[in-house]
């Protein structure tokens, strides 16, 4: 649906130019607007802390096992576009409940949380680093991975296994929880921002470019590992013909 309306949006653009209310230096200014915004959002989505883990070499039967270095990664935007939903939707409520009321109060304070008004984006950038932190807890268990971590044999270097590993991942990520989170919030007040202020004809909200490109990058990275898979099973099928012959 929201790639669907692309096609009006395109033709209510030309529409505005024909009639003068838009210029070609303010539609340049949205289209490259646009183009940075995506570029950004791509950035940060691919964003990742990586944070080194070492394996200590042991033996199994005759065999030495470990000796690997890998890494966790922890990505900047771990909550993804649940934070802006559950944010919007709660701002939406008083709204709700005012359009089946005729309670004045009700309606005077429905009306302060408009989207063009100030106090809104302000809530709206609260609730929204709120929900990245509840939901990035819900997703990631810290705890579990240090253990999972020490079970395995493998440590952080300079960080102790145990309680150690679990404070130090847990600091890494409420760090780079908290970037993630200021990214989420920006990407989805300056659409508002944009309409609300300047009268740019900014047909997409934050949201809605957070889930386009998402999506994208997800049918992307499916499209990439299918590619992969079919390269190695090709290799596979040529070397069991050398082996045949």
């Amino acid at each position: 649906g929201i790639v669907a309306g692309l096609p009006s949006a395109i033709f209510n653009t030309v529409r505005l130019m024909q009639a003068g209310e838009i210029t070609l230096f303010l539609l340049l200014f949205v289209m490259a607007f646009m183009v940075a915004i995506l570029a950004f959002i791509v950035y940060m989505e691919r964003g990742q802390r990586r944070i080194p883990i070492h394996y200590a070499k042991r033996m199994m039967g005759r065999k030495m096992m470990g000796g690997q270095t890998t890494h966790l990664p922890l990505r900047i935007n771990t909550a993804g576009v649940i934070p802006p939903i559950f944010a919007s939707s709660i701002l939406m409520f008083p709204a709700t409940l005012a359009s089946f009321s005729n309670n004045e109060i009700l309606s005077k304070f429905s009306a302060y949380f408009a989207p063009s008004s100030v106090v809104y984006n302000v809530v709206y950038v609260a609730l929204i680093i709120f929900f990245c932190y509840f939901y990035t807890a819900i997703m990631f268990d810290p705890k579990g991975i240090s253990e999972n971590i020490q079970k395995q044999g493998g440590f952080i270097p300079g960080i102790r296994p145990g309680v150690r590993t679990r404070e130090y991942i847990d600091r890494v990520l409420t760090r780079i929880t908290l970037w993630g989170s200021l990214y989420v919030a920006a990407i989805c007040v300056l659409p508002m921002i944009l309409i609300a202020q300047f009268n740019v004809p900014f047909y997409f909200g934050g949201t809605a470019l957070l889930i386009v490109v998402g999506v994208a990058m997800d049918f992307m990275g499916k499209i990439e590992s299918y590619m992969i898979s079919r390269q190695y099973e090709g290799l596979m099928g040529k070397g069991s013909k050398v082996r045949g012959r």
